[in-house]
């Protein structure tokens, strides 16, 4: 991994601080209804490689525990919704790289990140099963895989807990 994503200088460090506010607002989102579905299809066909949780350590240094599943898919594979929602935000962040988030309504919010390709813009009213954007290895990564979170009223969650049987 590249030591710039271990130990960033100021100018990295000036960007992750003016990047915060953004993903933590898209993280807090909470809109009226409920969600249509609370059993999600996988967002991409893949190995999971990273379990919700799981402590990690970047060069010897441990982190926090990892808050989504990792999922290994070649770059390009499409990554759809996994659920009908809202794109709250999408764009391109230092840590996370090319990152989607949708809105499912009610407080649940899902979280797309180190995508190759974003295919959705912020407003856009999304269906299960449409693509959001392509499997890449953009921010901090060690290979290409989607980086998937949930999070319901602001809480990260296992992902695997919506997953259809």
């Amino acid at each position: 991994m590249q030591r710039q994503y271990v130990a960033p200088n100021e100018e990295q460090l000036a960007r992750i601080r003016a990047e915060q506010p953004r993903i933590q607002a898209a993280l807090a989102t909470y809109s009226d209804g409920t969600p249509q579905l609370l059993r999600f299809v996988r967002p991409v066909e893949g190995r999971e490689s990273s379990p919700f949780g799981l402590r990690r350590y970047f060069n010897g240094e441990p982190r926090r525990p990892h808050s989504g599943l990792d999922i290994a898919a070649p770059t390009g594979t499409p990554v759809r919704a996994p659920a009908p929602g809202r794109v709250i935000d999408a764009g391109d962040f230092y840590f996370n790289g090319n990152t989607v988030f949708l809105d499912h309504g009610g407080g649940l919010v899902t979280m797309y990140c180190h995508l190759d390709r974003i295919d959705v813009t912020p407003g856009q009213l999304v269906e299960r099963g449409d693509r959001l954007g392509t499997v890449g290895a953009t921010g901090r990564v060690t290979g290409p895989h989607l980086h998937w979170s949930v999070v319901l009223n602001g809480t990260m969650v296992d992902p695997k807990l919506f997953l259809q049987p």
